[in-house]
């Protein structure tokens, strides 16, 4: 049509993105990431040393008092399916440490028997699991204290056996 050119010029087309931009986003992210950081692990550090904060005391042990062993004890007990196996069980009963060991002894027919009633009603599974063994000694515990050793502190299982 008409020889004139057009008066609006073509659109300009943008140029590419520089690149090398990426180290200066790397920083921008990490740095302040490691600002939190330092930050946090400052302030749980200055929290622990906090005077109301006391950090948690190295407990000794303590050592053990008299301790008597218990001859073992064979007994039959029964699993779910009423099958009887044979259970052998030795254990040793630690008592306080101002304790005099030939007067705890007068107590060993009493703690023997309280014990005995206790695992003859055990079941074959609640004996074997060793999960279980912590609650075992805790109940053995019981039984020894009500039975008259009220300065029992701790029953040690040394042996069991169990076909």
């Amino acid at each position: 049509m008409s020889d004139t050119p057009d008066p609006k010029p073509p659109a300009a087309v943008p140029a590419p993105a520089k690149k090398g931009g990426g180290a200066a986003m790397i920083l921008g992210l990490v740095f302040p990431a490691l600002l939190a950081g330092g930050a946090a692990y400052g302030a749980t550090r200055a929290a622990a040393k906090a005077p109301g904060h006391a950090e948690p005391a190295h407990v000794e042990a303590k050592p053990p008092g008299p301790t008597v062993a218990l001859e073992p004890f064979l007994v039959s007990i029964l699993d779910a399916s009423k099958k009887a196996h044979p259970l052998k069980l030795s254990l040793a009963v630690e008592f306080g440490s101002k304790d005099k060991e030939e007067e705890l002894k007068t107590f060993v027919p009493r703690i023997r028997d309280a014990i005995l009633a206790y695992v003859r009603a055990l079941s074959y599974e609640e004996a074997v699991d060793s999960q279980h063994s912590e609650k075992l000694r805790a109940e053995l515990l019981e039984r020894c204290r009500k039975a008259g050793a009220t300065t029992a502190e701790r029953v040690l299982i040394t042996d069991l056996v169990s076909q």
